[in-house]
């Protein structure tokens, strides 16, 4: 008999530990009942939300003392966002799998579990469909002025303006863009940018990309070219990210690189905000060096009332909501539920469901 505990996130989903249950009963079947299943409700304590790391996990929530007491002898842990650090992987030598229902596992020392050889299992994928309508949302958003419109009415600019100088010379002031024909550049080109890629083929777009990790032949049939990073800049009319986050990228978008795009270029981050220099992006917004942006993710996130770029009129924001929706929950928990049925059964995760392969070589 195998021991799962599952620290379920009341706090961030109220259902949880309901969701949880159901899908691994759902995944293992009559099988189910063999193993020895402990839900502990994954409480407040040391680790409070923050994108700055501690212990080598960030964007956590929980009590690693706690944590340690509960999960003695347990060989797969189970969680959204519990904090797995080295200390807590330590504490239990039985650990073989940690499964973490949620698009990057960034609440766990992935480095730490891979020197202990165990298998941090992620959920590849799992919010690529939301994120996709997004990206889409905010193409169409700074394309037809819809975000800038809808305040400019509410607010009473919209009226003020047309009677001031007239209607016509008011939306004449406006940039507006059909989306056929134009081009999309995207960096990188994984779950997401593939999603992307497809919505925007369907609105007639030429989709060129930047990954370094796809090969030119592999995106025929995805109706997409590639490009280096500085021509994919200078050539496209939306610029959309969807890398990861690396020391690599970070930054990757600094102020010379954001010189090449199209003075009425458009760029998106709906990845992350670190990807950008956002004192670069402001000043090139602010000058009107480029068009617009539209912005789910920031440097410092949740995103601060004092961040600058809130008081530009041509950024659209969210507060990091791309990836949210009811079957996002629904997916990751799944996921990690069909991949913990593997294991129990002696099948093999695949290697794109880990967020450590090289555990796979060892």
């Amino acid at each position: 008999m195998t021991r799962i505990v599952i620290l379920y996130d009341t706090w961030s989903k109220a259902d949880a530990k309901q969701i949880w249950e159901e899908m691994l009963k759902d995944s293992l079947g009559d099988t189910y009942s063999k193993h020895e299943f402990i839900y502990l409700e994954n409480k407040a304590g040391a680790f409070k939300w923050s994108t700055e790391a501690s212990e080598n996990v960030k964007e956590a929530f929980g009590d690693p003392d706690y944590i340690k007491q509960n999960i003695k002898g347990a060989e797969i842990v189970l969680s959204g966002f519990a904090p797995i650090t080295g200390s807590v992987m330590d504490s239990n030598p039985a650990l073989k799998v940690i499964g973490i229902a949620r698009g990057g596992p960034v609440n766990v020392d992935v480095s730490a579990a891979t020197d202990r050889k165990i298998m941090v299992v992620g959920t590849v994928g799992r919010n690529a469909e939301s994120v996709a309508d997004q990206t889409l949302g905010f193409i169409l958003s700074q394309a037809r002025q819809i975000a800038r419109h809808n305040l400019a009415i509410k607010t009473g600019e919209y009226f003020e303006q047309s009677t001031k100088i007239g209607r016509g010379k008011y939306l004449d002031s406006f940039e507006f863009q059909e989306l056929g024909g134009k081009t999309l550049g995207l960096i990188g080109f994984g779950e997401v940018g593939k999603r992307v890629a497809k919505r925007a083929n369907a609105f007639g777009m030429k989709v060129q990309v930047f990954d370094p990790y796809i090969t030119v032949e592999s995106l025929v049939d995805e109706g997409c070219i590639k490009n280096e990073l500085e021509n994919l800049l200078m050539s496209s009319d939306f610029v959309s990210i969807h890398a990861k986050l690396t020391p690599e990228t970070t930054h990757m978008l600094n102020a010379e690189r954001l010189a090449l795009m199209k003075p009425k270029a458009v760029i998106i981050n709906t990845a992350r905000g670190e990807i950008i220099d956002e004192a670069a992006l402001y000043e090139a917004l602010k000058s009107k060096r480029i068009a617009s942006a539209a912005l789910d993710v920031f440097e410092e996130d949740p995103v601060k009332p004092s961040n600058p770029l809130l008081k530009l009129d041509n950024v659209t924001v969210t507060p990091h909501t791309a990836g949210r929706s009811p079957e996002v929950d629904s997916r990751g928990y799944q996921q990690v539920a069909e991949a913990t049925a593997k294991y129990l059964r002696g099948e093999k995760i695949k290697r794109n469901q880990l967020a450590n392969p090289k555990v796979l070589e060892s």
